[in-house]
């Protein structure tokens, strides 16, 4: 197959994807384990970023120079600057609206069985418990602590809040809730609003965050519209464009040896309604993406598109709760082990494809973070202490000179550089 020649200038993108708490630690967990794959570079590098619900706080963070490790160190409360995102800023209770409907629950109880006696021939008890539905409030919880949290956190040492002043492209995807319509927040796009209140929008879980209102419009989740716009950084000139889904329909064709949350076997009806409502969604998050990812190569065949998922029969990343909190180190564990792994056992695939966008790797880091972790059987101290290692790549001694552990990582990097060439001669 011949090779397709590269535009010079071509940039390189990282498109995070939608999947809740959950799938934002796991994307953290994902680029700890590339930048250990990237050589005299990071996932901070990347010229575009673009993201998308869950993935827009974490493409917020990168674009404005957080590392995973320092991202990791946040949930951790582990940072020396940031104070740590703890549960009461992802779950502010809507409670200006609960009280409201309260309020209102007799009259729209009276309305709805007066509507109901009125029309008895014409309503099923169906009917008239979907009526009822107008008492609820719009979702359970405010994005307002959020937004909040990440105002302060992008504000502190120096870093923007703003999409004009960042120095790398920025793109932050959430629906009109009014019209449907995807809206992108971007450094030459609605610009004006705050990173913050942009990342809040596009995370507006519908259901779980009540919608955010700026100026005289309303946003929800923007994965409602695509789980990841890769599109975006296409029309942005990437030519290079990493992508991490998260969210993936678990493979239960071997039903009867998998076990599952405790269970031996079995369809997945028989786990009741949340595991048929959390398979279809992620079937349909995923087909969407394919499809969105086929028709860019054949639209687009000179750009090449990494994607990076979990394997479909991961159980521990398919069903946890995606907005399960005290789950954040061992997706985030999950995330590395399982992408370095993957990322050293398609070494090949990778460094031929990154290799024709002049960018090197190398698979010794990751593979000796990994042995670290596994000699340890799984440590909760030392996992914590490998996610948030500084990476070797911007580790320097108090003199401002590389310190003896980078060089060794650079050597044993060149080392296996050269090993690949003297490979493919």
């Amino acid at each position: 197959m011949k090779v397709q020649p590269r535009r010079k200038g071509g940039k390189t993108a990282l498109v995070l994807a939608g999947g809740g708490l959950t799938g934002a630690v796991y994307e953290i967990g994902a680029l700890r384990a590339i930048d250990d794959l990237l050589v005299d570079r990071s996932v901070n590098d990347f010229d575009i970023y673009v993201g998308t619900s869950a993935g827009a706080l974490v493409g917020a963070c990168l674009a404005n120079g957080f590392g995973p490790e320092e991202l990791m160190q946040v949930f951790d409360a582990t940072h020396p600057e940031v104070e740590a995102l703890e549960r009461r800023h992802l779950f502010s209770i809507n409670t200006g609206e609960l009280l409201r409907r309260v309020v209102d629950l007799p009259y729209t109880l009276l309305g709805a069985w007066s509507h109901y006696l009125r029309h008895t021939n014409d309503m099923t008890m169906f009917d008239f418990l979907w009526s009822l539905l107008e008492a609820l409030p719009t979702a359970i919880y405010d994005g307002k602590g959020l937004e909040s949290y990440m105002r302060r956190a992008l504000t502190a040492s120096g870093r923007s809040n703003s999409f004009k002043r960042l120095d790398k492209e920025l793109a932050i995807i959430a629906t009109d809730l009014d019209t449907g319509q995807r809206v992108v927040f971007a450094n030459n796009e609605n610009n004006d609003v705050p990173i913050s209140l942009a990342v809040a929008a596009s995370s507006a879980m519908p259901l779980v965050y009540k919608p955010v209102r700026i100026d005289d419009k309303e946003y929800v989740d923007g994965a409602l519209g695509g789980t990841a716009s890769l599109d975006l950084a296409v029309e942005r000139g990437a030519e290079l464009i990493i992508c991490i889904n998260p969210l993936v329909p678990f493979d239960n064709s071997k039903r009867d040896s998998i076990p599952f949350l405790g269970v031996d076997g079995g369809y997945l009806s028989e786990k009741g309604m949340q595991a048929i409502a959390t398979q279809v969604m992620r079937i349909m998050m995923q087909s969407g993406l394919r499809y969105h990812i086929k028709q860019l190569r054949r639209a687009y065949p000179d750009v090449d598109v990494i994607l990076i998922e979990p394997r479909p029969d991961d159980h521990q990343m398919s069903f946890y709760n995606v907005m399960r909190y005290s789950a954040r180190r061992i997706i985030a564990e999950h995330g590395f082990e399982t992408v370095a792994l993957g990322l050293a056992e398609d070494h090949n695939y990778f460094n031929s494809v990154l290799k024709r966008h002049n960018i090197p790797i190398s698979r010794k880091m990751a593979l000796v973070e990994l042995t670290e972790i596994q000699q340890a059987r799984y440590d909760p101290e030392v996992i914590k202490r490998v996610l948030e290692r500084r990476s070797y790549k911007k580790e320097l001694n108090g003199t401002g000179t590389p310190s003896t552990l980078k060089q060794l990582n650079n050597s044993l990097a060149e080392l296996d550089l050269a090993l690949d060439a003297m490979a493919a001669k």
